[in-house]
């Protein structure tokens, strides 16, 4: 899994607020909740583990979690 560098995460964050304005402007609830339980895993992501992850292995699952951000279809 590739680490975003600073320009693809400022896309991405920007993305993912766009995508939330247009479902709501939509009306879509099941995509913000979508997006809103991406945001959730990103975020466990970073203390999941309990610290028995080796470092690598933590940046892997964030990472990983990171690039799922914008995923409203699976």
């Amino acid at each position: 899994m590739s680490k975003p560098d600073d320009k693809e995460k400022i896309a991405t964050y920007e993305g993912f607020l766009h995508d939330i304005n247009l479902y709501l402007t939509c009306g879509d609830n099941g995509k913000i909740r979508k997006l809103v339980n991406n945001a959730d895993g990103w975020s466990y992501a970073h203390r999941q583990g309990n610290g028995e992850l080796s470092d690598e292995e933590q940046q892997n699952l964030i990472d990983s979690k990171f690039w799922k951000l914008r995923e409203v279809n699976k």
